[in-house]
């Protein structure tokens, strides 16, 4: 059986969540209020097994949950919802309604050394309301609003940086989803910006922010997203933890 699970109990849940998950920090912002999601359970009362599904769409699933019960409750969500499971590496090999989901292997990095390159002059400027509406590109503001719900809470939520020239906007570093003492890495650059190293200029800056303020930095990307893995290594992130999402379009039949 699947029942959601009232917000109110969203305690039951935490202790079916004690190995390590990818993507760790949304994670624990879901379980301390600051992204919305809901729960799907076996057991409203004494539940053995939960799927959380994120309002931003990732999906997240407890350590002893069985293929079947994950099945069945997948087959609900996506009857009203797109989504990306965070399918975490002891269960790669066995995947979810294989005939409706579209594997996508990942890297995730959090060991990191060093990096020996030294960035190019470029103004680094934080995060601020009056920068934010100077984004290039409106559709980049949507995907910030549609994650944290408004611009007022992506602000208030999430840490970085823009590396500007010239009074416009080359590369953006976000540091997100802020949780436990880590924290999810984004980065973009607007073109015709690109190849030209200013996001690893912000990159540099940012990182050493966040190592100030004492927060572990989640660099994760799809494996075919090179220029990601390229920028990875050379920011100085080794030793990636292989695992995957599954992606499911929304499914009205």
């Amino acid at each position: 059986m699947i029942y959601q699970l009232p917000e109110e109990k969203k305690a039951l849940i935490i202790p079916l969540f004690k190995k390590t998950q990818p993507n760790r920090s949304a994670l624990g912002c879901y379980f301390n209020g600051t992204l919305s999601g809901k729960t799907f359970v076996d057991d409203l009362s004494a539940p053995t097994k939960a799927i959380i599904q994120m309002d931003m769409t990732w999906v997240y699933i407890s350590d002893d949950a069985d293929l079947p019960w994950i099945e069945e409750t997948l087959r609900e969500i996506i009857k009203t919802a797109w989504i990306q499971v965070v399918w975490a590496p002891e269960r790669k090999g066995q995947y979810p309604l294989p005939e409706l989901g579209k594997v996508i292997p990942r890297h995730e990095y959090i060991e990191r050394k060093e990096p020996l390159q030294k960035p190019r002059d470029a103004q680094i400027i934080p995060f601020s309301s009056e920068w934010f509406d100077k984004l290039p590109d409106p559709d980049f503001q949507e995907f910030h609003i549609f994650g944290y719900g408004s611009k007022e809470k992506f602000l208030e939520q999430c840490l970085g940086f823009y590396a500007v020239e010239n009074g416009e906007i080359c590369s953006e570093f976000s540091g997100s989803f802020i949780a436990n003492g880590y924290t999810e890495i984004n980065i973009y650059t607007f073109d015709p910006h690109r190849r030209k190293g200013y996001a690893y200029a912000v990159c540099v800056h940012g990182l050493k922010d966040l190592d100030k303020k004492g927060l572990k930095a989640i660099w994760a990307c799809d494996v075919e997203n090179t220029e990601s893995m390229q920028l990875a290594a050379k920011l100085g992130f080794i030793n990636p933890v292989e695992y995957d999402f599954i992606f499911f379009p929304q499914k009205n039949d």
